[in-house]
């Protein structure tokens, strides 16, 4: 059925007893016994059973309309609704990004003042290393070496940048705080004194920079061990402690990285033997290099 433009109840029904419609009830009439008002009649009866019948359409082709409209503003409401929160969630996650980005500054306990004594600052070279749990000369733990991070902080002579990866951006830090320093001396060269103070500091950074704890009581006994071994007692004993230091320290953090290391607070006293012979070798060779070594001849004054 094509479609209905207007309702039909609202049709108003023509006057079939009118003179223009005199010739439509002629030809009802016809040979028939009617009269003009039963063919008015007649005409009355079909127009309303027509308008029945379109009112019956009407009604069902409006109900159809309002279901697809109301399906229309359904279908639009859930767009727009998901369209919104589609930019809240976009929203959201650059505030997250963002927030992210921001420099963050942790808390601090109200009422507590700041220590009597302040400790050495080791370079950030030093405590990069740390914190990839990488090895790292001692002497940057030294009196010596936190002298030089801080002569270096006052000095401007080397203003040279590069670039360094902070959380997810990247931001410009000094040349100096990636590089080693010049002056490092090895932990088997160092002085008794400087390994003993050196290793105190290395023990505080390894603690503030949050080291597992099962891997700074391994460290500790590690360096206790080595300050209280007997043979500092004997000819060379420290220098031969202190190779013994440096070889397994090294050691034990390059095996950390290998995922198989051992246990460093378990003492090798084979292997400390067999470095304080390599100890006393070397001053062997030095001795007689030194005996062998020519004299210079004396010029005679005149």
């Amino acid at each position: 059925m094509a479609r209905i433009t207007s309702d039909p109840a609202l049709d108003i029904e023509p006057n079939f007893a009118s003179a223009t419609f005199e010739a439509i009830r002629n030809c009802i009439i016809g040979n028939s016994q009617l009269t003009h008002d039963e063919a008015a009649n007649e005409l009355s009866n079909g127009w309303k059973q027509d308008r029945d019948i379109r009112l019956v359409a009407w009604t069902a082709q409006s109900n159809e309309e309002a279901r697809l409209a109301a399906e229309a503003a359904q279908a639009e409401h859930e767009h727009v609704e998901q369209e919104r929160l589609t930019l809240e969630l976009e929203a959201e996650k650059e505030r997250r990004e963002t927030e992210k980005k921001k420099p963050k500054i942790n808390d601090f306990k109200a009422g507590t003042s700041v220590g009597d004594s302040l400790t050495h600052r080791p370079s950030q070279y030093a405590i990069h290393k740390l914190k990839s749990y990488e090895y790292v000369e001692l002497w940057y733990f030294s009196p010596e070496g936190c002298k030089e991070t801080a002569d270096e902080a006052k000095s401007s002579a080397d203003n040279t940048y590069g670039f360094t990866k902070v959380d997810d951006f990247v931001a410009l830090k000094l040349v100096t705080s990636f590089k080693p320093s010049r002056k490092v001396i090895q932990d088997h060269s160092l002085e008794w004194w400087q390994f003993d103070m050196a290793k105190n500091c290395f023990l505080l950074q390894i603690n503030r920079l949050g080291w597992p704890e099962k891997h700074q009581r391994a460290i500790t006994m590690f360096f206790m061990n080595i300050v209280s071994h007997p043979q500092r007692a004997e000819p060379l004993g420290e220098r031969s402690l202190l190779l013994y230091a440096a070889h397994v320290c090294r050691d034990w953090h390059d095996t950390l990285t290998l995922n198989n290391a051992f246990d460093i607070s378990i003492f090798n006293s084979t292997l400390l033997k067999n470095l304080a012979e390599e100890v006393w070798n070397k001053v062997r060779f030095e001795s007689l290099a030194e005996v062998r070594a020519p004299s210079r001849p004396t010029i005679p004054c005149r």
